[in-house]
């Protein structure tokens, strides 16, 4: 008697899937580009934490960030595992894919990632494809840490990638213009 062949997950055929277990509930979801995330939570706390983040192709993107804590940069606080972002205090509404840049550009705020890490990361695709989407979830983002007070965060660095500007030594919150 043989071993079924597994069978592979397509990208697009469904979007994500709930399962209940004893004392909370796990959230599977794939992307049309081939990503995946597995997002846990306790009844008790409903609140929804990221497990791990990856591509149909094996690799990992992102393991265990429910034990990472927050990550302070100038007035902006990333908080991974409640997938928040706090602004002096004040909590900024961003979209889940806005929260993923900032979150992935808070994780090393002192380096520029290239586009193509980002593109990666984000879409798990390597090329022109989302180059657009890439710069327009940035502006977005950009425009909303602005509004609350986060002015010069999300910088974007000629022909290379983009980075989380955390203040000049003045310390004034904003980039030298």
């Amino acid at each position: 008697m043989t071993a079924p062949e597994p069978r592979l997950l397509a990208p697009g055929r469904f979007s994500s899937a709930a399962i209940n277990i004893g004392g909370g509930e796990l959230e599977l979801r794939l992307s049309d580009g081939g990503n995946w995330q597995v997002k846990g939570r306790l009844v008790e706390e409903n609140v929804w934490r990221l497990l791990c983040r990856g591509h149909l192709d094996g690799s990992v993107f992102e393991a265990g960030s429910a034990d990472r804590g927050p990550v302070s940069v100038g007035p902006l606080t990333v908080d991974p595992a409640c997938r928040r972002v706090v602004v002096n205090g004040t909590e900024v509404s961003l979209t889940e894919g806005e929260f993923d840049l900032v979150a992935l550009l808070a994780a090393e705020a002192d380096r520029v990632f290239t586009r193509p890490e980002l593109l990666r990361a984000l879409w798990g695709v390597v090329g022109r494809s989302k180059l657009r989407a890439l710069s327009s979830r940035a502006s977005r983002t950009r425009c909303k840490l602005r509004e609350a007070g986060a002015d010069g965060f999300v910088v974007n660095h000629r022909e290379r990638g983009y980075r989380l500007w955390e203040g000049d030594a003045a310390g004034n919150g904003g980039p030298s213009r």
